[in-house]
């Protein structure tokens, strides 16, 4: 019987723990992490849990780094031998903030949390093969590989990020309907069914001609769009996305 491939993600946070369930179906799992962890999800899982030391081995292993983006000098510092491939999913880290790290290839990625459902939109950059790189993200969901620490910023802020601002408007869109009369729980189904419609729509039609195809003249819809662009919805996200691409 052929081995899975083992995986070691070094962070125990929600993302590594997203990361972990979309991988757990297809590769041996380990979190790796300071304090023993009494996860419901790594037995449902399988997933197996070792502990950092003093210091810990990362000969020949597939290394997921996924702490927060500070401690990254701290733990190189404990990691011992060359590892296979290393893939940073820390934010705000470039490929050369990984040459502390000795591993065949390095990966800088952004996934999100979605990673757990495989649905995630994962970005990633590397100056190496990427086929093993790959191989590991795609079972995150979809996958695009960028060629610059530009791109992968900007890039990543938009898979890592927009989720939240969907959010927003996926929440303030429940909270009207409850307004309007209509109970919380089929206002979620209705928000997020309509979610789901327009992801459809937006696969198939660029945005403009979508919203074309649903307004009608002197309609509800095109009522709703123009209260929108009169307050500036578009400069509002325009600048949402600059202010999160530039944080410091």
């Amino acid at each position: 019987m052929r081995l899975k491939m083992e995986i070691y993600i070094l962070g125990n946070g929600s993302m590594a723990e997203a990361m972990a369930i979309g991988l757990s179906s297809k590769f041996k799992v380990i979190i790796v992490s300071r304090e023993k962890q009494d996860s419901r999800y790594l037995s449902e899982f399988n997933i197996k849990n070792e502990l950092y030391g003093q210091k810990y081995d990362i000969e020949g292993k597939n290394i997921i780094l996924a702490f927060k983006p500070y401690a990254l000098k701290e733990v190189s510092k404990k990691l011992v031998g060359k590892a296979e491939i290393c893939i940073s999913v820390l934010a705000m880290t470039k490929l050369e903030d990984l040459k502390h790290i000795d591993s065949k290839v390095r990966v800088c990625a952004m996934p999100n949390i979605a990673a757990k459902f495989k649905a995630s939109t994962t970005i990633y950059y590397t100056n190496d093969d990427d086929s093993k790189a790959a191989q590991i993200l795609k079972e995150f969901g979809d996958i695009y590989r960028v060629y610059s620490d530009d791109e992968f910023k900007i890039s990543g802020v938009v898979s890592g990020c927009v989720p939240a601002y969907l959010a927003l408007i996926n929440e303030a869109l429940q909270n009207g309907c409850v307004r309007e009369g209509i109970n919380k729980e089929l206002a979620r189904s209705l928000v997020n069914s309509s979610f789901k419609s327009s992801v459809e729509l937006m696969q198939n039609f660029h945005p403009a001609i979508m919203k074309e195809k649903v307004c009608s003249p002197k309609g509800m819809t095109i009522e709703g769009v123009y209260f929108l662009e009169k307050n500036g919805i578009r400069g509002i996200f325009m600048e949402a996305l600059n202010r999160s691409i530039n944080k410091k």
